[in-house]
């Protein structure tokens, strides 16, 4: 396979689940839908914060895909992606980041989710 047709392995899918701290249950309050299309990925939960769509990598493991996406916000810094689709679940941990001049924000997350048919 060509890198691009694995960069569009996802496309069409979507992915609703629940968000969580990283090493706290997920948060029965925090929708999430990660949605994946034309080669590109969006987080619903992040786009009031400006945290447009991205493109997204995508390779074949076995019985599952691997995907990771950078996506950027003008007022809210950045938020790395990284998870796995096996079967019709979805998991993803991700790492916001915001860089000021006088204090820095790193925080961790973790999805998990299903696809939506």
């Amino acid at each position: 396979t060509s890198a691009a047709e694995t960069a569009h392995l996802l496309d069409g899918k979507t992915f609703v689940g629940k968000n969580g701290e990283k090493g706290q249950p997920l948060d029965p309050n925090q929708d999430e839908e990660l949605v994946f299309q034309d080669g590109r990925f969006t987080s619903v939960s992040c786009f009031p914060y400006n945290f447009g769509s991205s493109e997204y990598s995508a390779r074949v493991v076995g019985d599952t895909i691997h995907f990771e996406a950078v996506t950027m916000s003008p007022s809210h810094g950045k938020i790395a992606w990284k998870g796995f689709v096996k079967g019709s679940t979805a998991e993803a941990t991700f790492v916001w980041t915001k860089e000021r001049w006088y204090w820095n924000t790193h925080r961790e997350y973790w999805f998990q989710g299903v696809r939506k048919e």
